[in-house]
Formats: structure tokens, C-alpha cells, sequence
């Protein structure tokens, strides 16, 4: 979970001002189960070519518009993908959800199979549903006109601080943007909740039942799918069987629009960067001798500060060689996400800059600064915009509404507070009514407690989060996993990955405190597979 300035894919989280009041009030004791005498199978096909493992192709059609379920012309097929268990006994199947909202499952489970296998113990199946607006399960697109997606794309500012004129023309564009998607997408855009989509995925726990298993759900969700998890839980506590979110959202505050925890734990994140590169000594490329991690995070910062004023040439290309503001703010979001995978890059990037390397920075900068673009093909960044707006209560008529929103954001922090900030506008302005939203609190006292795993390091979604959900979810227990990256999979660690296989396998809670740590640190040269390698084959 990734929401972004639409100038890069970034895993922030959209506001609004008033109340919507055509939405659906969904809450838990307005939630009926989930059964359904008319349970329709799921229809698979064989994926272990493509897969390189044993697994499944499927379909299932559901409603689309659960409001009116009987009409004619309501029907939705989702695209599912199914990944074996490997060791026996088999113990039934755990849905999943990778964030965003927008990352379809298909591409996401297919290239990281063995990560989540090995995190719920290697005995289930595990099952990716590409929720609405994902892959090809509805797909939408606000603009057809690719040259003016394109130009706004361009003009809409990553940061609200990067000029004096930065805020007013991310409010205007951002209000472009939802008229856009209004015009064009609004049927669709009026179903894409993720109330909806946790009913999906319950028509999916159903479906299984015709194959034997029992009609509970096992879940594993990040990101944004901790969100999805939180619904799951609140509208059908009585189904959750096993349940582990990592990364977690707070809810409350994400269901209002503002997002406080990544304006607080973006300084965080770089600060423990600098200290690891620090401690890695000249294998990171910002090392220098007799310098503490403190003052190298002061000089990155007075590197963005001068590329506000004075944007830095390092070459003729006028699209990639002019470093802003903007930019460094977008490497480091970027890389510190991906923690275990970028950091060496990030280091490269930053250094080539202070010192002027330009063939450094060309070694660097793409990867540094561009590493989720390259994911464009797979990712539909409108649907990230459908579907959280659609989850988002409040309205604003104009940008006075959200000034003080906007002071308090920049004020939590020194370091890219203002960068998720540009990302919130759009659903303050949101023009598509959902014809279900949850507006519940989140209260929930589950078949079986819910693991949620946080990290103080994690610059998207901090541990914060995991100790709000930790308050409305009756007897959760909170895992502290110390790691550099957004989630477990981008900082893996043994610790943390056992306690959530146990968690799966057994119905095994950590205990309240526990503190786990990561394998490797970002310039180790290690990585995920390292990590996985350590746990035996999955």
C-alpha cells in the first residue's frame, strides 16, 4: 500500500471534507452473513505452467452492485489465482490482498509465492483475488486521452511545500482529476468500495465450501489490504478464522481522509537509513569518515532544501537530469519503501548529486528515483484513486476547508511531510458516490484474535497504526518487527515471518511486547531470498 502524488506510485492515503450523504451505512449490526443457499462454484483452470509451481487459474461471478443484487446486468467476474500449499496436511485456504488499493493479485502472488507461503506456514493454499478496478476485473481509466494524463501527471506537484504556488496547484489539478474520473468512470467508480470488495471476498470463502473447506476466512493482508482486513473483520467478526495484517492502516483516520503516521515516521525511516549507512561504513556510497548518522541526515536535507531554490543539473536531459525538490523527495519515499531492495541505490543517487557525479547518477537515478514506474503496465493508478476515494467520508467546497489539515501535516515532521499531503486533496474533492461505504468504528470481537505486525521504520504505514487497530480489534496482539521497509516483505526477517507461519498453522499469538528484528540491513547485499533461504523450501 500504494497511493501516490500522480506523479509517482506512493502508498499514501486521500481526504475529504463533508459528509457524503448518499453512501450506504454499513456497520456491524447492519451486516447479515455472508451465506448464500445460491453459492456459486469457482471454475479453475491449470497455472502451473505459467506459475512454475502447482496452482490455479479462476473466475467467480459475483454481484456487482450488491445493492441490487437480482437486476439484470449485474454480474462481475473476478479473476483469482490460486498457489498450492507445499507441505502437508493441508489446512484449507488464506485469501490475500497486497495493498495499494490498485496491485492485482495475479502479478503480485504469481512473483512472490514463496514469500507469502513461507508466512503462512506452507499449508494452505493461498488465494489472490484481483479486487474491482485490479488486473482485468474491472478495469477503469479516467482519462482517455493519454496525452492529457500525461501532461497532468507532469503538472501536478509531488509536494505542497516544493514552491509557494505548490498547494494551490495541487488542489487545482486534483479537482481536474476527480472530474475526470466522474465523467468517465462514475458507474463503475460507484462500486469499487472496499465494503464491496470484502463482500467479494466472502462470496470467495463461500464458493470454497463446495470444495470441502468450512466457511471461514483465513486472511492475510498489507499495506491497504490491513484496511480491507479491518472491514472484513468489522462487517463479519463471526467468519475470522486466522487473520495477520502487516503494515497496518489506522483506520479511523484513513476512513476520514487524513493519514497522520507518515508525516511522523518519514524522518524515521531516513534517519535509521543514515544510521545503517553509517554503520555499513564505505560500502554505502554517503559514508564518510568521522561524520555521524545525524549530520549525514542533515546534509540530505539541506540537499532538498537547495534543489527547491536552485534545481541541480546533472546532464542535457531536460526530462531526467534536473534534480528538484520534488525529486529527491520522490527517490527517498521511494527507495525507503522498498528498504532492503533500494537502499544501496538510494546512497548511490543522494551521493552523486552532493558531489556532482554524473555517471553515478546515471548508474543511479533510475532505479533510485523511478524503481515503482517500471510496474505501470500492472498497476492501474486511477484505480487506487476510485477505490480510496470511495472508502473516504468527508468533503471540501474549497481549499480553505483543509489549510489547517495541510499546517498540521507539515508540522509532524522535517522530512517529506509535505509529500503525502498533495495525495490526500483529491477525495476532498471526489465527485462519484459509493453505493456502499463502511462508517463503522472498526469494533470487532473476532471467532479468533487478529495478528497485526508493525514497524516504528516503516515510512508508509508505521507501527502507529497496528496500536490503533490494536484498540478496536477485541484481543489482538501488536508484533513489533524493527525493520527498514514497508512491511516484512520489503525488510524480511525470520522472527517475524515464524510468529505469523505459527499464527496460521497453530492459532499461536505472540506475546503482548515482543520485539523482532530483520535478517539484514540495507547494505548487507542480502535480501528477501536470503531470508527465505534460511527458512527451507516453500
Amino acid at each position: 500500500m500504494m497511493i501516490f502524488p500522480r506523479r509517482i506510485i506512493v502508498l499514501t492515503f486521500y481526504t475529504s471534507l463533508t459528509i457524503g450523504a448518499t453512501a450506504q451505512y454499513a456497520s456491524p449490526q447492519h451486516i447479515r452473513s455472508s451465506g448464500d443457499p445460491q453459492t456459486v462454484a469457482i471454475n479453475w483452470t491449470d497455472a502451473s505452467n505459467d506459475l512454475g509451481r502447482p496452482g490455479s487459474y479462476g473466475t467467480l461471478a459475483v454481484p456487482l452492485d450488491y445493492n441490487s443484487p437480482q437486476s439484470e446486468n449485474n454480474t462481475l467476474i473476478l479473476d483469482i489465482l490460486k498457489v498450492d500449499a507445499t507441505k502437508e496436511p493441508r489446512l484449507g485456504s488464506v485469501l490475500t490482498n497486497w495493498g495499494g488499493p490498485g496491485l492485482d493479485a495475479m502479478s503480485w502472488l504469481s512473483s512472490q509465492a514463496r514469500y507469502v507461503l513461507a508466512m503462512t506456514g506452507g499449508q494452505y493454499d493461498i488465494i489472490g483475488p484481483d479486487p474491482r478496478g485490479t488486473g482485468k476485473t474491472l478495469s477503469v481509466d479516467c482519462y482517455k486521452d493519454s496525452e492529457e494524463r500525461t501532461r497532468a501527471w507532469l503538472l501536478t506537484p509531488a509536494s505542497t511545500n516544493s514552491s509557494d504556488a505548490a498547494l494551490g496547484a495541487a488542489w487545482s489539478y486534483n479537482e481536474q482529476f476527480a472530474q475526470h474520473c466522474f465523467q468517465n468512470e462514475r458507474v463503475a467508480g460507484s462500486v469499487m468500495s472496499t465494503a464491496f470488495v470484502a463482500r467479494d471476498f466472502m462470496k470467495i470463502v463461500d464458493a470454497l465450501t463446495l470444495e470441502g473447506e468450512d466457511g471461514l476466512l483465513r486472511y492475510w493482508g498489507i499495506s491497504y489490504g490491513t484496511y480491507l482486513g479491518q472491514i472484513l473483520a468489522a462487517m463479519f467478526p463471526d467468519k475470522v478464522e486466522r487473520m495477520m495484517l502487516d503494515g497496518v492502516l489506522n483506520p479511523l483516520e484513513y476512513q476520514q481522509g487524513w493519514e497522520t503516521g507518515p508525516s511522523v515516521s518519514a524522518s524515521v525511516s531516513l534517519k535509521e537509513f543514515t544510521k545503517q549507512c553509517i554503520d555499513a561504513g564505505p560500502v554505502c556510497a554517503l559514508f564518510r569518515p568521522n561524520i555521524s548518522a545525524n549530520a549525514l541526515y542533515k546534509r540530505i536535507q539541506d540537499l532538498k532544501e537547495s534543489a527547491k531554490h536552485v534545481p541541480i543539473v546533472m546532464g542535457p536531459n531536460i526530462t531526467t537530469d534536473i534534480v528538484t525538490y520534488d525529486e529527491i523527495a520522490e527517490a527517498s519515499d521511494t527507495a525507503l519503501r522498498s528498504g532492503l531492495a533500494f537502499g544501496p541505490y538510494l546512497a548511490g543517487y543522494l551521493n552523486s548529486i552532493m558531489i556532482r557525479d554524473t555517471s553515478e547518477y546515471n548508474h543511479t537515478q533510475y532505479v533510485a528515483n523511478r524503481s515503482m514506474i517500471v510496474r505501470d503496465n500492472t498497476f492501474n493508478a486511477d484505480s487506487t484513486q476510485l477505490i480510496r476515494c470511495s472508502d473516504a467520508m468527508l468533503r471540501a467546497e474549497e481549499l480553505a476547508d483543509i489549510e489547517h489539515h495541510v499546517q498540521n501535516l507539515t508540522d509532524l515532521g522535517d522530512w517529506n511531510s509535505d509529500y503525502i499531503i498533495s495525495s490526500y486533496m483529491l477525495c476532498s474533492q471526489w465527485k462519484i458516490q459509493a453505493k456502499e461505504r463502511y462508517e463503522g468504528d472498526f469494533r470487532a470481537k473476532t471467532r479468533n484474535p487478529v495478528l497485526l505486525i508493525g514497524s516504528p521504520y516503516d515510512g508508509r504505514t508505521p507501527i502507529s497504526g497496528a496500536f490503533a487497530a490494536n484498540k478496536t480489534l477485541e484481543g489482538s496482539v501488536v508484533l513489533q518487527h524493527n525493520g527498514l521497509g514497508h512491511t516484512v516483505m520489503y525488510s524480511p526477517g525470520i522472527c517475524a515471518i515464524a510468529a505469523s507461519a505459527d499464527h496460521f498453522v497453530n492459532g499461536t499469538m505472540p506475546k503482548e511486547g515482543t520485539v523482532c528484528e530483520q535478517d539484514f540491513t540495507s547494505f548487507s547485499g542480502k535480501g528477501m531470498s536470503d531470508t527465505l533461504d534460511l527458512l527451507g523450501e516453500f
